[in-house]
């Protein structure tokens, strides 16, 4: 009667599995384990102009901007990666609004209520 061997397989789950190791002598046959390489975390910027509303203005400027919460006026479209707008903490979908420099304008049929927030984000992703 023959013993079984099985100092060479893993339980896993109720199953029984191979180690995942390639055997002596053949590792130029088998693919090396990967390397875990760190991720590659890119440098960003954030800013944020930030406006209440007087219920009434449909554009909005560098001198419309609350001091106390902005970070910085309204910047160029092309000198940032990504730009949101959130009118009462609710993400906006471009279609809404246009932005230039130091201009912000709702293009939507309605208006904010009077002292609803309006914060136009600015994320610079920084190539170095």
């Amino acid at each position: 009667m023959r013993k079984s061997r099985r100092s060479t397989s893993h339980f896993a789950a109720g199953i029984n599995c191979a180690p995942l190791l390639p055997p002596k002598g053949c590792q130029t046959i088998y693919p090396n384990q990967p390397v875990n390489k760190p991720p590659l975390i890119m440098k960003t910027s954030t800013f944020q102009y930030v406006a209440f509303s007087d219920s009434n203005t449909r554009i909005f400027t560098n001198q419309n901007r609350s001091i106390e919460y902005s970070t910085s006026g309204i910047l160029a479209p092309e000198n940032v990666s990504y730009m949101n707008l959130f009118i009462n903490a609710m993400l906006q979908p471009p279609s809404l609004y246009q932005v230039r420099e130091g201009m912000l304008t709702l293009t939507s049929s309605d208006l904010p209520a009077l002292g609803t927030p309006i914060i136009l984000q600015f994320i610079i992703i920084h190539k170095d």
